[in-house]
């Protein structure tokens, strides 16, 4: 099959592209930044066949010509801008061009083309808003229709914003289109991609992990991290899936740990680490995304679904990461 990934140059588009060049699959990546070159030589030795396209996703024209012309079976819409405050004050439409906007150009393009079979629009967790922290009468693990949303953020409102126009694109032009909301993703290809305003906090403590530094937080947060090798795992499954009954997945772990649990598995493999909670006056060099964790997100419809279970086994996850380390050589230049 032929698949189009949008935002291919992004943390997790390039996640799906390794594992969908990994299961010989052709593979077309739209972005508007290049493919890191560190990225493009690893996709070389894998067995699918990889074509990368620069463009803005906001040119619909663009957008169509690319959807019209390449024999696509299925779309996976990753772009997106992951804004901080000060982006949300210096440029705010930034982030519904691409969020809203952009992707309304994929459906759009996608939606009337036959070879189509399936759109995928990658949300986040971060729809769920205020309603993720239990500030909506929900205070069980975060269900797809059970828990009612509030965001409040920029890019929150616009990721839930994306994801009730993909719907209604999809019942418009009669298209199957699924929303999956993403949990806090960290892993493989993870970078400061310009758009994407902070890593996750598991890969700012392996980055201090690697320069043999102190990690030093305010507090020990529990969150459902996920890998993001697996996420792209879940994403290739739900778009070979025959029978998908649901138009929106959580894509979770379904377990909560601690960066502190992360960073013990760091200090295994590399000594000179070390990490605490901050002492009076200090400042945190891990940024934990506030001063409350959203609660963790029901994988249990995927599962039930689609019958794939991913990993909170943290030392696998790390062999895995390790290895992937070695294999991506100049993909993070690390300077003591």
């Amino acid at each position: 099959m032929t698949f189009l990934v949008v935002g291919g140059a992004g943390f997790i588009g390039l996640n799906v592209i390794e594992e969908l060049l990994s299961s010989s699959e052709q593979v077309i990546a739209l972005d508007k930044s290049p493919i890191p070159p560190a990225a493009k030589k690893f996709f070389s030795k894998l067995p699918g066949k990889f074509t990368s396209i620069q463009l803005d996703v906001t040119n619909a024209e663009d957008v169509d010509r690319v959807v019209s012309g390449g024999d696509v079976d299925v779309i996976f819409y990753g772009a997106a801008i992951t804004a901080g405050a000060e982006r949300e004050i210096s440029n705010p439409l930034s982030v519904f061009d691409v969020n809203v906007s952009g992707l309304l150009n994929v459906l759009e393009a996608g939606c009337r083309v036959p070879s189509v079979k399936r759109i995928i629009n990658i949300s986040s967790g971060s729809a769920y808003g205020n309603g993720g922290f239990g500030d909506t009468g929900w205070n069980d693990s975060l269900d797809e229709f059970g828990t009612r949303e509030d965001p409040q953020t920029l890019y929150a409102i616009s990721k839930y914003t994306g994801e009730r126009v993909a719907l209604r694109m999809g019942e418009l032009l009669k298209k199957r289109v699924i929303n999956v909301r993403l949990s806090a993703i960290f892993g493989r290809w993870e970078y400061d991609t310009g758009v994407r305003d902070t890593l996750s906090a598991p890969m700012q403590a392996t980055l201090l992990a690697l320069k043999g530094e102190t990690a030093l937080m305010d507090r020990k947060e529990q969150r459902d991290w996920t890998y993001s090798r697996d996420v792209a795992r879940a994403l290739y499954k739900l778009a070979n899936h025959e029978n998908i009954n649901s138009s929106l997945y959580n894509i979770s772990s379904g377990k909560s740990w601690s960066v502190f649990d992360w960073c013990a598995v760091l200090k295994m493999f590399y000594p000179d680490f070390n990490y605490r909670l901050c002492e009076f006056g200090e400042v945190p060099n891990i940024n934990l995304f506030g001063t409350r964790d959203r609660i963790k997100m029901s994988p249990d419809r995927f599962l039930g679904d689609i019958g794939y279970t991913l990993s909170a086994n943290l030392s696998e996850i790390f062999e895995d990461f390790k290895m992937w380390l070695n294999e991506s050589a100049g993909f993070w230049d690390i300077e003591p």
